[in-house]
């Protein structure tokens, strides 16, 4: 039976945490040669990616004429507004399925619906401070872009309008959309550290399941569900000459890869597992069940990684996604096997 909370750490610090030697299968003996093996370093890179602190030129330099958007309808009624299909997008998130929608009081001046319009792209991008540089071009795209033509916002009916649902959507999503690619810059690597030991890790406490392991630096391996756990059943009973050690990488350890997502968001990934063959090659491994729409930008951030410690290290290390469906019907009996059958990056 599995226990409900133990506590996970590198083994030889056993004795120094809780007595549970009922719960934990481990040796301390030959504790410094084990180490010399098992323990797996982990080089920190600089990060390839950051959030840039102001877009004050880029927004600037924004052509609104050519933003893709429907035609915003002049009235109710009209052809433009028979067309359009409001499909209740969260305005400030942009996700499908609001639960809330947000309205803004019966404006008097087309001021009013800017500065509104202005602060809820700040907001979606996650530039507050921006607000000022936005207000001219939300302005400038609501006369010359969003009705299709050249239009007067001062007039009565047309800041009726702008300040409608479907102009609120369209306005923050149109923005939204040309400056998630300006917001994160693209930085190039280099080696902070050449490396930290998975034996430095704190001890933690976890409550799912666990394998029992010979293979790897923790008393236990720590995994999230079953296939993580069949997975390391499976790396530590391959032979010693195709996997000399292994470890699940838990969050506690503070490695991850940073990626921006399909929305363009700056985003942090953890891969699952960390793999080490015989001839030092290593290897980030990701077991997959069921794939959002976001795992493509997570494969593309850690083969980059991969290629950049490998550039900037003595080691080569590479990246496997493992499927659950391709594992199951390989009935693979060493990590060779699944090099050969699933796509890697090796360089």
């Amino acid at each position: 039976m599995e226990p409900s909370n133990i506590r996970m750490y590198p083994f030889w610090r056993s004795w120094a945490v809780w007595d549970l030697t009922s719960l934990l299968n481990f040796s301390r003996g030959l504790l410094a040669e084990k180490a010399l093996v098992i323990d797996i370093t982990v080089p920190i890179l600089s990060p390839i990616l950051a959030r840039k602190k102001t877009l004050a030129e880029e927004i600037a330099a924004l052509d609104v004429n050519k933003f893709e958007c429907p035609v915003l309808p002049k009235k109710e009624g009209d052809e433009a507004a028979q067309r359009f299909r409001y499909e209740g997008y969260d305005i400030i998130t942009l996700q499908k399925e609001i639960e809330r929608e947000y309205t803004i009081p019966e404006p008097q001046t087309a001021e009013e619906v800017i500065s509104y319009y202005a602060k809820a792209i700040a907001n979606d991008v996650k530039l507050p401070s921006q607000f000022a540089n936005l207000v001219p071009k939300v302005r400038e795209f609501l006369e010359t872009r969003a009705f299709g033509e050249p239009v007067s916002l001062d007039e009565p009916p047309m800041i009726r309008a702008i300040s409608s649902n479907v102009a609120q959507y369209v306005t923050v999503k149109a923005f939204a959309a040309a400056l998630r690619n300006l917001v994160v810059e693209q930085l190039t690597p280099h080696l902070i550290d050449a490396g930290r030991k998975l034996s430095e890790t704190p001890p933690f406490p976890h409550s799912r399941v666990t394998v029992a392991a010979a293979k790897t630096v923790f008393n236990l391996v720590p995994c999230g569900n079953e296939f993580e756990r069949r997975f390391a059943q499976f790396l530590e009973d391959t032979p010693n000459e195709d996997v000399t050690a292994f470890a699940k990488l838990p969050s506690q350890f503070g490695f991850s890869i940073d990626y921006t997502d399909s929305a363009g968001n700056l985003r942090y990934y953890e891969p699952d597992f960390v793999v080490v063959r015989p001839d030092g090659s290593h290897y980030l491994v990701e077991t997959k069940g069921r794939e959002d729409i976001d795992v493509i930008h997570k494969d593309r951030a850690a083969c980059n990684w991969c290629e950049n410690a490998t550039l900037l290290t003595s080691t080569r290390w590479g990246y496997l996604k493992v499927p659950q469906g391709d594992f199951e019907k390989l009935q693979a009996t060493e990590f060779a096997d699944l090099l050969v059958v699933i796509p890697t990056l090796l360089p």
